[in-house]
């Protein structure tokens, strides 16, 4: 709950308040583990410090984000496209706090698509089968739902497709690293596969409002969000899921729900 509040919290309100007041919880942070003043148990200093590396992260993600899209006005596609590289500014902070305790993410691996998943539940269901079987069969059935929503005669199509793969590249590796390879890892380290699974699927779908999409759109996103973290859990790392999320935005721009 305290990192979905964090994630609401920074998309609502202003720049300098959010500013402000990462800088007094950082501090605050700082003052109580230097003094002693309190002592929290190891899940909540984790969370408290994974919440503050979010809030850093978005800060620096949305300021350079919005100089890089200002920027690139007359540019418009080309100017959210790349404003999307800010997002290593996002995963900066989780990278350092990993490299200061030289405790590795779980899911910060390359993966199997060997591994057994189960439908419709990802750990538990009737039909099982390989991860890449899995994928291959849900992309499929995913780009044929979509292919009816796209204008397949567009005069600057084959531009439009430069644009959703040159997004999706973008987007799909870098939010990977830092919501399954990062946020994820913590929250199933620290949860449990099931609860972080859940914890970290949600507020992956609520950071989305910032994006412009409304809260309902944002929860579908969470559905999303916990599904392709299933797919993380079941290969033990990213590669599998970076394609899924790859499909899924070039679909997405395709059909006109990004750009």
């Amino acid at each position: 709950m305290f990192l979905a509040a964090a994630i609401i919290g920074v998309q609502l309100i202003s720049f300098p308040t959010v500013f402000i007041g990462g800088a007094v919880l950082t501090l605050a942070y700082i003052a109580c583990r230097r003094f002693r003043l309190f002592n929290p148990s190891k899940r909540i200093s984790d969370t408290a410090l994974l919440a503050l590396n979010m809030i850093m992260g978005y800060l620096l993600y949305r300021t350079f984000g919005e100089i890089i899209k200002n920027g690139l006005a007359d540019h418009e596609a080309w100017g959210i496209i790349l404003s999307r590289l800010s997002l290593f500014l996002f995963v900066m902070p989780f990278a350092l706090a990993v490299m200061r305790t030289r405790e590795k993410p779980l899911y910060l691996a390359k993966g199997t698509w060997r591994t057994t998943i189960h439908f419709p539940w990802i750990f538990k269901g009737p039909l099982k089968d390989p991860i890449w079987r899995f994928m291959l069969i849900f992309l499929v059935m995913v780009c044929a739902v979509f292919s009816f929503f796209m204008d397949w005669g567009q005069p600057e199509l084959l531009a439009f497709a430069g644009y959703a793969l040159s997004f999706a590249l973008i987007n799909a590796v870098l939010e990977e690293l830092l919501w399954r390879g990062y946020i994820l890892s913590h929250f199933v380290s620290g949860f449990g596969e099931l609860k972080g699974l859940v914890i970290a699927g949600v507020t992956f779908g609520l950071y989305h409002y910032h994006l412009g999409f409304s809260w309902p759109v944002c929860l579908l996103f969470s559905i999303f969000g916990i599904m392709m973290g299933g797919v993380a859990i079941r290969s033990k790392g990213l590669a599998p899921v970076m394609v899924m999320h790859f499909v899924m935005n070039v679909l997405f721009v395709l059909s006109g729900m990004i750009l």
